[in-house]
């Protein structure tokens, strides 16, 4: 079966003001239709102006408009998610036509980057049963990152505009990869830069063996700081990270084992000490803290932590961490042990 070729119509030939003419005729009897030619009446002579004004007072004159097109519904129904996801359609294709048409670029981004806000903010609540808000959305986020790569060439710039966005996106409406490439081709040193504002910006937890739900606080937030982190490759933020983050012994192991492959040996000894001190009957903990130990050459330190920790749960690990030890006190603890262990049985 032949696949079917999709040809211009032949409408593409008639002007805007043929377009108007016609439709605005049948506007007060469609309300979103109206409502479409409300919000362009009212920011096309904006843009027109644009010259003229500072870009401060070009948003603060967008910035309503944009709002009292896309709604302020906080979780949309199905059918509100319909007629969102039309607007949506609608302002995106706004916004391609005035970029085509020689607009101001930047301002043009920024309120693509203010309508996106809105937007997923609405998606996350949404009855979206259907999809199809979220690919408008998806489809308009597309539209606007490639925009922004290709005509925000400052690249500090770029990643003042780009990141923001990312990390509202925390429960992944859009595909992660889409929002990390383009970071990653922005400026280093600026992204960084944001991420350990955000990171300094967090409450510190503390692992504990009584984890609630109040322990996670904001945990989506701090799980996107570590996706784009790890995809940057940058060990020492990732470390920090998970060093803020840990709310239990495991992920606790997770940000000594990341500060150990950060180069900070002495500080992820010091910080599993301290972590130690709070959840003492952590095996897990314990055996990370003692391979620490002996591989900073720590070996009394190590003997004395396996001992504590044998006295508290005889387990037969300890006498397999002991061999990493090659010395007289460590053999004959672990022999004193075997023969224990023998006669239990």
């Amino acid at each position: 079966m032949a696949t079917e070729q999709h040809t211009p119509s032949v409408l593409i030939q008639r002007s805007g003001s043929d377009w108007y003419t016609w439709l605005s005729k049948a506007a007060p009897m469609m309300p979103d239709l109206q409502r479409a030619f409300q919000f362009l009446e009212t920011c096309c002579p904006i843009l027109d102006q644009a010259h003229s004004l500072s870009p401060a007072d070009a948003m603060k004159r967008l910035r309503p408009a944009v709002n009292r097109f896309l709604g302020q519904a906080r979780c949309p129904s199905a059918s509100s998610c319909e007629k969102i996801a039309v607007r949506t359609l609608i302002f995106n294709g706004w916004v391609q036509s005035e970029i085509a048409r020689g607009q101001p670029v930047q301002l043009l981004l920024e309120v693509g980057a203010h309508a996106l806000h809105k937007l997923l903010a609405m998606c996350e609540g949404a009855d979206d049963r259907h999809g199809v808000l979220l690919r408008a959305v998806r489809s308009m986020a597309r539209d606007w990152l490639n925009e922004a790569s290709r005509l925000i060439t400052n690249p500090i710039e770029r990643a003042y505009l780009i990141f923001p966005l990312a990390m509202q996106d925390q429960i992944g409406l859009i595909e992660p990869s889409w929002w990390w490439k383009q970071l990653a081709q922005c400026d280093r040193a600026t992204v960084l830069g944001m991420v350990e504002q955000e990171i300094s910006q967090m409450t510190a937890m503390q692992p504990t063996n009584t984890v609630t739900w109040r322990s996670f606080d904001k945990r989506w937030g701090r799980l996107r700081v570590q996706a784009l982190l790890e995809f940057l490759d940058d060990k020492y933020l990732l470390a920090e990270l998970l060093r803020k983050s840990a709310v239990d012994d495991f992920e606790a192991v997770n940000a000594i084992r990341a500060l150990s492959a950060a180069g900070r040996s002495r500080e992820a000894i010091a910080q599993a000490e301290q972590w130690m001190r709070v959840v003492p009957k952590s095996s897990v903990l314990a055996e990370v803290l003692f391979d620490l130990y002996v591989l900073d050459g720590w070996d009394e330190e190590a003997l004395s932590l396996a001992q504590t920790q044998f006295e508290m749960d005889p387990n037969p690990m300890w006498l397999n961490k002991l061999q990493q030890l090659h010395t007289e006190a460590a053999a004959a603890q672990r022999n004193t042990w075997a023969a224990m262990l023998a006669a239990g049985h």
